[in-house]
């Protein structure tokens, strides 16, 4: 019995390093953004379009009509780089992020799954934003999201920026460990790019 004991003790204190060693390594990571791909406004891929001109009749009537029922349903995914510069591996099991467009908030959620950064690599960790644009239409907000929307399209006339809030967690000892506070990435959208 006593050496069941000190094996699973022995075992749970190599864990322990093991999860110690991800923690550190996790600290010397690097997040930015890589890209940002798939963006739908209103059901339409505006990915494909690269003037007016390339916008439907149907896609069209598709705007007004989401609009007209006080909608504007908008995704994207971004694309976060994580570099490991380090000699161990690295891993995060959640992800909270907060999605921002020209700092007006418009989406927050979590990755719940593990990721693991291997030694002198780097990761893509997809994340889909969803909102309802349509919520963000008031008072000088309309502006931002029109430009964002025409910088999408290629047609817009100042920069936009996707930022996202970002903030790994690690589960040790049986409970999520997370960074102290959030830090900052961001995608800047403009007409040419």
């Amino acid at each position: 019995m006593k050496k069941i004991a000190a094996i699973m003790g022995f075992a749970l204190l190599l864990s322990g390093c093991a999860i110690l060693n991800e923690l550190t390594a996790l600290t010397k990571c690097e997040f930015k953004f890589h890209s940002a791909e798939n963006p739908v406004i209103a059901g339409i891929n505006v990915s494909r379009i690269n003037s007016y001109s390339d916008l439907s009749f149907m896609d069209g009537q598709r705007v007004v009509t989401t609009i007209m029922q006080r909608k504007l349903p908008f995704e994207i995914t971004a694309n976060v780089e994580v570099k490991n510069p380090g000699m161990m591996t690295a891993a995060v099991n959640q992800i909270e992020w907060i999605a921002y467009i020209d700092d007006i908030e418009i989406s927050r959620g979590r990755v719940d799954r593990r990721i693991e950064i291997q030694p002198n690599a780097t990761t893509l960790v997809p994340i889909r934003i969803d909102t309802d644009l349509f919520r963000y239409l008031e008072g000088d907000n309309p502006k931002t999201m029109l430009n964002f929307g025409l910088n999408l399209v290629d047609a817009g006339g100042q920069p936009t920026r996707l930022s996202m809030k970002i903030k790994p967690s690690v589960y040790m000892s049986g409970q999520m460990i997370a960074y102290p506070d959030y830090f900052t990435i961001t995608h800047v959208f403009k007409s040419g790019s």
